[in-house]
């Protein structure tokens, strides 16, 4: 296995959904390391504050032995001598963070580790490490859904109603069924950006009506977000895991599409503030200049 099977800590924290087992061996007991004896701050939206704040955790000190220390690898290894890994003790395992707007608030994350020994074919053992992310609090869905609220100004009811539908299906470990309302999203903001196209006196109904989505998208760039018309495979991912990947597949990519579609989102209140900003900015300056002519 490659050192980056295991996530970064914030990501393990944060995306990384309930029940997915992630097998460690070797230097990859490093990255675990890592993630159950984090020290540093991250950036995540608190249920209770009601908007986003810094996370500070609270990690348990590091025992003999778990901190890294490469040059001694180096050294062994010029040696003929392996390595030395962590002694990673086995079972629950709990990330503990206090909101910097109030310590009271917190966000708790369980992790499980586990081995397996098995005998190959040629009757030699073979030993396996997992850690998986067993419990939270908040839930997965408590850290997104209030969030979800934000985009009021740039989503209809039942848009918002999808998007929270996705969150929630995703929180109870169901991945294609998050899919399918994040598709439904996504068809819903290009849909909008057809309807407004269609007011351009050189739009072609007929070709856009024979294409594909990619194809459509590149149509529409005009009325899309910079974001969707970048990445126009978003929309093959979320198709392909309603028709072909599993549900732990669907589960292990859901965090980077609810992201992008955040991101389409966020750019779509930024263009409306910066509309409202235009339209009162000129009518102030129209007023200015009666004033000084009066």
């Amino acid at each position: 296995m490659s050192d980056n099977s295991i996530p970064a800590p914030v990501d393990f924290l944060l995306s990384v959904p309930l029940y997915a087992k992630i097998a460690f061996v070797g230097v990859e007991s490093w990255a675990v390391v890592d993630v159950l004896y984090y020290a540093g701050t991250y950036d995540s939206f608190c249920p209770k504050c009601q908007r986003d704040s810094t996370f500070q955790v609270v990690a348990p000190e590091r025992p003999p032995g778990f901190t890294r220390n490469p040059r001694r690898d180096v050294m062994l290894k010029q040696g003929g001598a392996s390595p030395e890994f962590p002694p990673l003790q086995l079972g629950v395992h709990t990330v503990h963070a206090k909101c910097t707007r109030l310590n009271a608030h917190t966000q708790d994350f369980l992790f499980f580790i586990d081995q397996t020994i098995t005998r190959d074919s040629e009757n030699k053992l073979q030993v396996q490490n997992t850690i998986e992310k067993i419990g939270q609090q908040p839930s997965y869905g408590d850290l997104h859904l209030l969030k979800v609220k934000g985009y009021t100004s740039v989503l209809t009811k039942p848009q918002l109603n999808e998007l929270s539908r996705a969150i929630g299906l995703a929180s109870h470990d169901v991945g294609i069924g998050s899919y399918v309302y994040l598709r439904r999203v996504f068809e819903a903001l290009v849909e909008e950006a057809h309807q407004a196209a269609k007011s351009d006196p050189s739009w072609d109904e007929q070709i856009y009506a024979r294409s594909r989505m990619n194809e459509k998208i590149t149509l529409l760039k005009g009325h899309l977000p910079t974001f969707l018309v970048e990445h126009p495979g978003m929309y093959s991912l979320m198709s392909k895991g309603v028709h072909e990947l599993s549900e732990e597949e669907c589960l292990k990519h859901f965090e980077t599409l609810r992201i992008g579609i955040e991101l389409i989102l966020d750019e779509k209140i930024e263009q409306k503030e910066r509309t409202r900003k235009v339209h009162e900015a000129k009518a102030a300056l129209q007023k200015a200049i009666g004033d000084v002519k009066a």
